[in-house]
């Protein structure tokens, strides 16, 4: 089954598409970026006030890749108490220096999504590496917002691969992308783990205005109802990270 990830900026819009059925609720700012950080305050006041059953993710912004700044970013995110932090990748591949860092942050068991974007995909990605590293999930986003969306910039018999190879090596696989309710037959024909969407919950489908239940409805309506959790953590008191991925 494929899940429904939405992604608020607040706490109002957390507690809006917990009430209508989002499987995950993803935190990130839309005016800072394709992976804009939200604060501290906010992602705990969300973590605070949501519970545990539901499935609680947040960016750590668009920074560069390196170590010095990244294990510190994941660290103060992770402390908040979410479930999942979803990392950028802003480059074709990952430097040893990058998986290292990495490789140290899922030691402490904390649940990595690494975000690839659609602009950059080269499809090299050393699937099976990342997973004895640690990483949980990989995921398939646009940085170029008002550029195309996912569908537009990858053909489908890429995104085909990407979830399968995602799945082979036992990572949770989403797809995202400024995707809209035309996207979701195709993409559900692919089977990933979830679908993520921001703009096409927002008024007038603009992923810097407020999130609009009726639109967040209409994409439920869409989604089939999952039959088990996508995506939960120990770190909230779940169990790891179920569905199409192993779980450790």
């Amino acid at each position: 089954m494929t899940g429904f990830l939405a992604s608020v900026s607040s706490f109002d819009e957390a507690r809006l598409v917990r009430a209508i059925g989002a499987d995950i609720i993803d935190l990130k700012n839309p005016n800072k970026g394709a992976l804009g950080a939200v604060d501290a305050d906010t992602v705990k006041s969300v973590v605070n006030g949501i519970g545990d059953k539901t499935a609680l993710s947040a960016t750590i912004g668009d920074m560069p890749f390196h170590g010095s700044e990244l294990e510190p970013a994941v660290s103060k995110m992770h402390e908040t108490g979410l479930d999942i932090i979803k990392v950028g990748v802003f480059a074709e591949s990952l430097s040893r220096f990058a998986l290292a860092s990495l490789e140290r942050l899922a030691g402490k068991n904390i649940n990595i999504v690494l975000v690839f974007f659609a602009e950059l995909f080269s499809g090299n990605i050393e699937y099976a590496q990342l997973e004895k590293r640690g990483i949980k999930g990989l995921m398939l986003d646009t940085c170029e917002k008002e550029n195309g969306n996912l569908r537009e910039k990858l053909d489908d018999k890429t995104l085909l691969e990407f979830v399968t190879n995602s799945k082979k090596a036992g990572l949770i696989s989403g797809l995202a992308g400024s995707l809209t309710s035309e996207d979701i037959g195709p993409l559900l024909r692919l089977n990933p783990d979830y679908l993520g969407f921001r703009g096409a919950l927002c008024k007038e489908c603009k992923r810097n205005m407020q999130v609009d239940g009726a639109k967040v409805a209409e994409i439920r309506k869409l989604i089939p109802v999952s039959t088990g959790p996508i995506i939960k953590s120990s770190h909230r008191g779940g169990t790891p990270w179920q569905n199409g991925a192993k779980t450790k």
